[in-house]
């Protein structure tokens, strides 16, 4: 079944949201309600030489699999809150603070995690 261009637009803003780092690096985030799926997608807004490709993939029901969200710690001049980068020493990966429940068979147990984006 193929979309008109009106269903296509109602879905982008039902199903779908975005999280920006700064002019290389944001998140976009997919879901679909029916089939419990959630993608998250890495794009680089001003790169037209990087693909926009998928970062995780799953269903919204399977905790155990949720990497966490990512920090949202950097203020911008305009007040709003976006993915703030962060750097190690001596790597020149593009590091995010992630946060999230941490479930496990014996209970939640909460984390930060220093991702590579660009490693996953």
């Amino acid at each position: 079944m193929k979309m008109s261009s009106q269903q296509s637009c109602i879905n982008l803003i039902f199903n779908m949201g975005i999280s920006w780092c700064d002019n290389t690096l944001a998140l976009v985030y997919e879901s679909w309600y029916k089939t419990r799926r959630v993608k998250t997608w890495v794009i680089s807004p001003e790169s037209k030489d990087v693909n926009p490709r998928i970062l995780l993939d799953r269903s919204s029901e399977d905790v155990y699999f949720d990497l966490g969200s990512p920090m949202m710690m950097r203020r911008t001049p305009a007040g709003t809150c976006v993915i703030a980068k962060m750097k190690k020493e001596g790597d020149e990966g593009t590091f995010v603070l992630l946060n999230g429940s941490g479930a496990t068979l014996e209970g939640n147990i909460p984390f930060l995690d220093l991702f590579d984006m660009w490693v996953w």
